[in-house]
């Protein structure tokens, strides 16, 4: 298959229609006509994927995050992101990226987090113009807030949680964001929407006071961790579809790799 087959395939589940105006998806690196037949998935392409990609012998990366977001003036080694862009393309390594296309697609990272946790009755949280940013989803049985971040930890195979509200208080229907969604207008939506609790990452020092001064419990899932987990779900799909070698990244794109503790 050629890389432009890939792109239509990895667009079949994140159609690029549903990207958000200010994002930046699709083919961002290397030939569309180049043949393909190993892909390495993972959250980002930083450098230490990049090799992993050369170490493995892959001729594609598809992320989540794009390697290039802002306008770029130049592409030359005395950046970090020129040298990893150089490299790739000395390596012939394309890289395609679905970002919010992938948050906003049935399907996508928000889909697979309140799947994971076991919520029924999904349904959108914020209406956009093609789909929802977002879901709401209620559990089958009453827990509490700490059974709640307990099942989060466990589940997307964190060391801890950040919780604002009562431990101790009950959650049956929750709302969620994957990766950055610590917006007001989420946490007012879901609180609208009659949820205990919200589930996103990202969350600031006020972000998390004005959680509490609207009466919603709030859990900080972070964001590698709520988005981390929809890549093996995205492998997967373009496997199955294309038949090529598709493997999920060691690496991930994690920038905080080792935990400190007092």
């Amino acid at each position: 298959m050629l890389v432009k087959d890939i792109v239509d395939i990895a667009e079949q589940l994140a159609p690029p229609y549903l990207a958000e105006h200010w994002d930046n998806v699709g083919l961002l690196v290397g030939d569309e006509n180049r043949e393909c037949r190993k892909i390495l998935f993972a959250l980002d392409a930083i450098d230490a994927v990049v090799d992993e990609a050369i170490d493995i012998g892959a001729d594609m990366i598809i992320t989540h995050h794009p390697i290039i977001f802002k306008g770029v003036s130049g592409i030359n080694t005395s950046t970090a992101l020129g040298q990893r862009l150089i490299k790739l393309i000395k390596n012939d390594i394309a890289v395609y990226c679905a970002h919010t296309s992938l948050d906003i697609a049935e399907g996508g990272t928000n889909d697979v987090l309140a799947k994971t946790i076991g919520l029924e009755n999904i349904e959108g949280l914020i209406p956009e113009e093609n789909g929802f940013l977002g879901r709401i989803g209620t559990f089958k049985e009453e827990m509490s807030l700490k059974e709640l971040a307990d099942l989060l930890i466990k589940k997307l195979d964190m060391t801890s949680a950040n919780v604002t509200g009562e431990l101790s208080s009950k959650v049956k229907k929750v709302g969620l964001c994957t990766g950055s969604g610590a917006d007001r207008d989420f946490m007012l939506a879901a609180k609208k929407a009659g949820c205990d609790t919200y589930i996103t990452g990202d969350v600031k020092y006020h972000d998390a006071q004005f959680a509490y001064d609207i009466g919603i419990d709030l859990i900080d899932a972070s964001h590698y961790h709520t988005e981390k987990i929809a890549m093996p779900f995205f492998c997967e799909f373009v496997k199955e579809k294309s038949g090529l070698d598709c493997v999920v990244s060691k690496i991930n794109g994690e920038s905080f790799g080792t935990i400190v503790r007092r």
